[in-house]
């Protein structure tokens, strides 16, 4: 086994920023290690960039990371409430993501649907609705 240190875009501070943490991981191949850290809680795991980096460490510096990782306060907060407590020690850690890189490929990808001016965000949900308008006024 092989130490890595991978550093990952952490979420649930805001949409559009992140937070870059470097986790401490075990694995044979640089690969396998940020794999396992993209699975990781807090992980912003729908982002394809949210790997930063993957370096290979020796055993002290692993240590080392898992002993600051222990004591970090973003890592340790269970709860919003618990976060807003450490608002300091986290939010000056913030770092904003490039413009639209927080959208995802799908968001991106489809095309607008307007009804008049109006913008439809959900197709699917506006038809049915729609269609039960429609059959309402054909019961009537």
């Amino acid at each position: 086994m092989r130490y890595y240190e991978v550093t990952a875009k952490c979420g649930h501070v805001g949409r559009g920023y992140y937070i870059p943490i470097g986790f401490a991981v075990r694995a044979e191949t640089a690969s396998e290690a940020a794999a396992a850290t993209r699975a990781m809680p807090r992980v912003k795991h729908d982002h394809k960039d949210a790997i930063l980096s993957v370096r290979e460490v020796d055993v002290f510096e692993y240590d080392d990371l898992q002993e600051v990782n222990r004591y970090d306060p973003y890592l340790q907060c269970r709860s919003k409430r618990e976060q807003m407590t450490e608002y300091d020690a986290i939010y000056n850690r913030l770092v904003e993501e490039r413009r639209n890189s927080f959208y995802s490929e799908r968001d991106l990808s489809e095309k607008a649907v307007y009804d008049g001016k109006k913008r439809i965000r959900n197709v699917r949900r506006y038809a049915r609705e729609l269609a039960a308008a429609y059959a309402m006024r054909d019961v009537i």
